[in-house]
Protein backbone atom coordinates (compact mmCIF):
# COMPACT_ATOMS: atom_id res chain seq x y z
CA UNK A 1 0.00 0.00 0.00
CA UNK A 2 1.63 3.66 -1.21
CA UNK A 3 0.36 6.94 1.21
CA UNK A 4 0.22 9.13 -2.28
CA UNK A 5 -0.80 13.09 -2.37
CA UNK A 6 -1.48 15.01 -5.56
CA UNK A 7 -0.92 18.22 -5.16
CA UNK A 8 -2.71 20.39 -8.08
CA UNK A 9 -1.91 23.97 -9.39
CA UNK A 10 -3.30 27.42 -10.37
CA UNK A 11 -7.26 27.80 -10.89
CA UNK A 12 -7.49 23.78 -10.79
CA UNK A 13 -10.61 22.78 -9.21
CA UNK A 14 -10.43 18.91 -9.43
CA UNK A 15 -12.40 18.68 -12.34
CA UNK A 16 -13.60 15.53 -13.93
CA UNK A 17 -11.11 13.75 -16.22
CA UNK A 18 -8.62 15.16 -15.18
CA UNK A 19 -5.61 12.60 -14.45
CA UNK A 20 -4.99 13.71 -10.73
CA UNK A 21 -8.88 12.89 -10.04
CA UNK A 22 -8.67 9.77 -12.24
CA UNK A 23 -5.66 8.39 -10.45
CA UNK A 24 -7.05 9.39 -7.51
CA UNK A 25 -9.83 6.81 -7.94
CA UNK A 26 -8.09 3.95 -9.62
CA UNK A 27 -5.60 4.36 -6.99
CA UNK A 28 -8.01 3.94 -3.84
CA UNK A 29 -9.48 1.46 -5.86
CA UNK A 30 -6.28 -0.89 -5.47
CA UNK A 31 -6.32 -0.21 -1.74
CA UNK A 32 -4.17 2.58 -1.87
CA UNK A 33 -4.12 6.01 0.63
CA UNK A 34 -4.83 9.10 -1.34
CA UNK A 35 -4.80 12.76 -0.61
CA UNK A 36 -6.30 15.04 -2.67
CA UNK A 37 -6.22 17.93 -1.15
CA UNK A 38 -8.31 21.38 -2.45
CA UNK A 39 -6.29 24.44 -2.36
CA UNK A 40 -7.96 27.64 -1.03
CA UNK A 41 -8.50 30.33 -3.55
CA UNK A 42 -7.32 28.49 -6.89
CA UNK A 43 -7.48 31.82 -8.41
CA UNK A 44 -5.93 34.06 -6.10
CA UNK A 45 -3.21 31.66 -4.81
CA UNK A 46 -1.71 32.57 -1.61
CA UNK A 47 1.35 30.78 -0.66
CA UNK A 48 1.41 30.77 2.99
CA UNK A 49 -2.49 29.23 2.84
CA UNK A 50 -1.15 26.68 0.29
CA UNK A 51 1.79 26.38 2.75
CA UNK A 52 -0.25 25.65 5.45
CA UNK A 53 -2.31 23.36 3.77
CA UNK A 54 0.08 21.05 2.92
CA UNK A 55 2.03 20.73 5.58
CA UNK A 56 -1.15 19.53 7.61
CA UNK A 57 -2.44 17.32 4.30
CA UNK A 58 1.21 15.37 4.55
CA UNK A 59 1.05 15.07 8.92
CA UNK A 60 -2.15 13.44 8.39
CA UNK A 61 -0.12 11.04 6.08
CA UNK A 62 2.84 10.72 8.42
CA UNK A 63 0.32 10.19 11.35
CA UNK A 64 -1.08 7.31 9.30
CA UNK A 65 2.11 5.85 9.39
CA UNK A 66 2.19 2.82 6.74
CA UNK A 67 3.23 2.65 3.00
CA UNK A 68 5.89 3.91 0.86
CA UNK A 69 5.19 8.11 1.09
CA UNK A 70 4.65 9.45 -2.82
CA UNK A 71 3.83 13.21 -3.59
CA UNK A 72 2.68 14.17 -7.70
CA UNK A 73 3.06 17.92 -7.81
CA UNK A 74 1.81 19.82 -11.05
CA UNK A 75 2.57 23.12 -12.32
CA UNK A 76 2.22 25.54 -9.46
CA UNK A 77 1.57 22.56 -7.14
CA UNK A 78 5.52 22.05 -7.53
CA UNK A 79 6.46 25.19 -6.10
CA UNK A 80 4.34 24.90 -3.36
CA UNK A 81 6.04 21.65 -2.35
CA UNK A 82 9.10 23.11 -3.08
CA UNK A 83 8.40 26.13 -0.94
CA UNK A 84 7.46 24.01 1.91
CA UNK A 85 10.86 21.30 1.35
CA UNK A 86 12.81 24.74 1.68
CA UNK A 87 11.47 26.25 4.92
CA UNK A 88 11.28 22.64 6.93
CA UNK A 89 7.35 22.53 6.82
CA UNK A 90 7.33 18.99 5.75
CA UNK A 91 8.90 15.55 5.98
CA UNK A 92 10.91 13.71 3.97
CA UNK A 93 8.90 11.71 0.79
CA UNK A 94 10.29 8.49 -0.65
CA UNK A 95 9.30 10.10 -4.32
CA UNK A 96 8.49 13.62 -5.34
CA UNK A 97 7.45 14.04 -8.81
CA UNK A 98 6.97 17.05 -10.60
CA UNK A 99 4.57 17.43 -13.80
CA UNK A 100 5.41 20.38 -15.57
CA UNK A 101 6.65 22.64 -12.91
CA UNK A 102 6.12 26.47 -14.27
CA UNK A 103 8.85 29.00 -15.22
CA UNK A 104 8.93 31.13 -12.39
CA UNK A 105 9.63 34.17 -14.44
CA UNK A 106 5.40 33.21 -16.10
CA UNK A 107 4.07 32.68 -12.92
CA UNK A 108 5.56 36.28 -11.20
CA UNK A 109 3.87 38.31 -14.19
CA UNK A 110 0.53 36.00 -13.52
CA UNK A 111 -2.13 37.50 -12.45
CA UNK A 112 -3.63 36.57 -9.05
CA UNK A 113 -0.89 34.87 -8.08
CA UNK A 114 0.95 36.23 -4.95
CA UNK A 115 4.16 35.97 -3.35
CA UNK A 116 7.98 36.46 -4.86
CA UNK A 117 8.55 34.13 -7.52
CA UNK A 118 10.96 31.08 -5.90
CA UNK A 119 14.53 31.56 -7.33
CA UNK A 120 15.62 28.33 -8.91
CA UNK A 121 19.13 29.01 -8.73
CA UNK A 122 19.28 29.60 -4.82
CA UNK A 123 21.58 27.48 -3.35
CA UNK A 124 19.45 26.15 -0.48
CA UNK A 125 17.06 24.63 -3.14
CA UNK A 126 19.06 21.51 -4.26
CA UNK A 127 19.90 20.69 -0.38
CA UNK A 128 15.98 21.48 0.33
CA UNK A 129 15.42 18.83 -2.03
CA UNK A 130 17.71 16.14 -1.42
CA UNK A 131 16.42 16.36 2.46
CA UNK A 132 12.57 15.93 1.74
CA UNK A 133 12.66 13.42 -1.48
CA UNK A 134 15.08 10.19 -1.24
CA UNK A 135 14.22 10.31 -5.24
CA UNK A 136 12.85 13.09 -7.13
CA UNK A 137 11.77 13.22 -10.89
CA UNK A 138 10.61 15.79 -13.14
CA UNK A 139 8.41 15.27 -16.10
CA UNK A 140 7.58 17.92 -18.36
CA UNK A 141 6.15 18.07 -22.20
CA UNK A 142 8.20 18.88 -25.34
CA UNK A 143 5.48 21.68 -26.33
CA UNK A 144 4.50 22.96 -22.56
CA UNK A 145 3.41 26.98 -22.74
CA UNK A 146 4.59 27.60 -19.47
CA UNK A 147 8.12 26.09 -19.79
CA UNK A 148 8.80 28.78 -23.21
CA UNK A 149 12.75 27.94 -23.05
CA UNK A 150 11.83 24.02 -22.31
CA UNK A 151 12.65 22.16 -19.19
CA UNK A 152 15.90 21.62 -19.60
CA UNK A 153 17.21 24.39 -19.80
CA UNK A 154 14.20 26.13 -17.27
CA UNK A 155 15.22 23.21 -14.70
CA UNK A 156 17.64 20.28 -15.94
CA UNK A 157 20.40 22.67 -16.32
CA UNK A 158 19.86 24.77 -13.25
CA UNK A 159 19.89 21.84 -11.06
CA UNK A 160 22.06 19.56 -12.94
CA UNK A 161 19.71 16.60 -13.98
CA UNK A 162 17.69 15.30 -17.10
CA UNK A 163 13.93 15.33 -16.39
CA UNK A 164 11.87 13.24 -18.81
CA UNK A 165 10.00 14.75 -21.84
CA UNK A 166 6.53 13.34 -22.75
CA UNK A 167 6.49 14.50 -26.32
CA UNK A 168 2.99 16.38 -27.27
CA UNK A 169 1.84 16.51 -23.52
CA UNK A 170 1.55 19.57 -23.04
CA UNK A 171 0.68 21.17 -19.76
CA UNK A 172 -0.81 17.94 -18.92
CA UNK A 173 -3.87 19.52 -18.96
CA UNK A 174 -7.44 18.85 -19.49
CA UNK A 175 -7.52 22.16 -22.24
CA UNK A 176 -5.35 20.51 -23.86
CA UNK A 177 -6.44 16.89 -23.75
CA UNK A 178 -4.54 14.88 -21.15
CA UNK A 179 -6.97 13.07 -19.04
CA UNK A 180 -6.17 10.10 -17.57
CA UNK A 181 -2.77 8.98 -17.30
CA UNK A 182 -2.44 5.15 -16.94
CA UNK A 183 1.67 5.06 -17.21
CA UNK A 184 1.62 7.46 -13.64
CA UNK A 185 -0.64 4.77 -11.66
CA UNK A 186 1.61 2.20 -13.14
CA UNK A 187 4.78 4.09 -11.70
CA UNK A 188 3.39 4.51 -8.36
CA UNK A 189 3.47 0.64 -8.25
CA UNK A 190 6.18 0.07 -9.99
CA UNK A 191 8.31 3.09 -9.08
CA UNK A 192 10.18 2.52 -13.03
CA UNK A 193 9.94 6.11 -14.76
CA UNK A 194 9.68 4.42 -17.84
CA UNK A 195 6.08 3.86 -16.73
CA UNK A 196 5.32 7.88 -17.00
CA UNK A 197 6.36 8.11 -20.87
CA UNK A 198 3.07 5.91 -21.40
CA UNK A 199 -0.64 7.63 -21.47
Amino acid sequence: MKRVIFLHGWTNRRPHGHWHRVASTELRKKGHQVWYPQFPSPDTPDPAEWLELLEQETQMMDEFGEGEKIAIAHSLGCLNWLAAAMVDRITEFDRVLFVSPPDTKLTDKADGIKGDPLDLTHPAVLPAIASKAKKFQIIAGDNDHWLPEGIQKTYGDIWNMKPLVFPGAGHFSNEEGFGSWQGLIDWIESSDDNDLLRK
